[in-house]
C-alpha cells in the first residue's frame, strides 16, 4: 500500500545512502525537529545527542554508535538522541573531521615535543590518501588523530548539549505559552457564552412575567 509507484534501481539505492534524496538540509532539518519534539528531559536529551556528536570524531569507524550509546547509557541521556546525534557523521563529514584531528593532533604532539608522521600537508592530500585506504591511514597516524578527536569532540559534545538544551527547553517553553494562551482564550470565551446565557434567561423571564401580567389584566 505504501511503496513507490515505480522501484528504486540498486544504483539509486547506494546513492540515496550517500545523499538523501531531498538533500541534507531537509534531512537534518527533519532530525532537529524530531530531536526537540522527542519525550525525556532536556537535561537527557542535550546528552544523548552531545555524545553522538563528539564519537562522530573519533576514528572507530562502524563502532561510533556502540560507543556513544555506552557514553549516554552511563551519564544517563537519551539513547534515541544519541541515535540522531551520530549522523553528523557521515561518509561525507568523516574525511573533514579525520583531518582536522589529525591536523589539531599533529600541533598539539610537537608544541610538546613528541614524534609525528606526516600525512599530507593539505585537506585534499590527507582526502585523497583517505579514500584510497581509510583503515591504513588512521593505523599509521592514529596516535594524532586520537589526541585531536579527544579535543575536537569534547568542543562538539559541550556545542551541541547547548543547542539542543536551548532547543528542546525553548520549544517546550513556547509551546506551554501557546497552550496556555489557548486555555485562556477558551476559558474566556466560555466565560462569555455563560453571560450570554443569563442574558438571554433574563430576558426569557421578564418576557414571561410579562406576558404573564398582561393575561391578568
Amino acid at each position: 500500500m505504501f511503496k513507490r509507484r515505480k522501484a528504486r534501481s540498486t544504483g539509486e539505492q547506494i546513492r540515496s545512502v550517500f545523499w538523501p534524496d531531498r538533500g541534507f538540509a531537509r534531512l537534518f532539518s527533519y532530525i532537529f525537529q524530531r530531536v526537540r519534539r522527542m519525550p525525556g528531559s532536556p537535561t537527557s536529551i542535550a546528552v544523548g545527542a552531545a555524545w553522538g556528536a563528539a564519537v562522530s570524531f573519533t576514528p572507530f569507524i562502524g563502532l561510533h554508535l556502540f560507543v556513544g550509546l555506552a557514553m549516554t547509557y552511563i551519564t544517563r541521556g537519551n539513547m534515541l538522541a544519541c541515535l540522531f546525534g551520530t549522523i553528523i557523521g557521515n561518509p561525507w563529514t568523516f574525511p573533514l573531521f579525520f583531518y582536522l584531528d589529525y591536523a589539531l593532533g599533529t600541533f598539539i604532539l610537537q608544541f610538546f615535543g613528541s614524534v609525528t608522521i606526516q600525512a599530507g600537508n593539505t585537506l585534499a592530500e590527507f582526502i585523497s590518501l583517505f579514500l584510497a585506504a581509510p583503515t591504513a591511514l588512521i593505523g599509521e597516524v592514529f596516535k594524532q588523530i586520537i589526541v585531536g578527536a579527544i579535543v575536537l569532540g569534547s568542543m562538539a559534545w559541550f556545542t551541541m548539549f547547548g543547542i539542543v538544551y536551548w532547543a528542546v527547553s525553548g520549544w517546550r517553553k513556547s509551546r506551554s505559552l501557546r497552550l496556555a494562551a489557548v486555555r485562556e482564550r477558551l476559558q474566556k470565551e466560555e466565560h462569555e457564552n455563560d453571560n450570554q446565557r443569563k442574558e438571554l434567561s433574563f430576558m426569557n423571564d421578564q418576557k414571561t412575567h410579562s406576558m404573564r401580567g398582561d393575561k391578568q389584566e
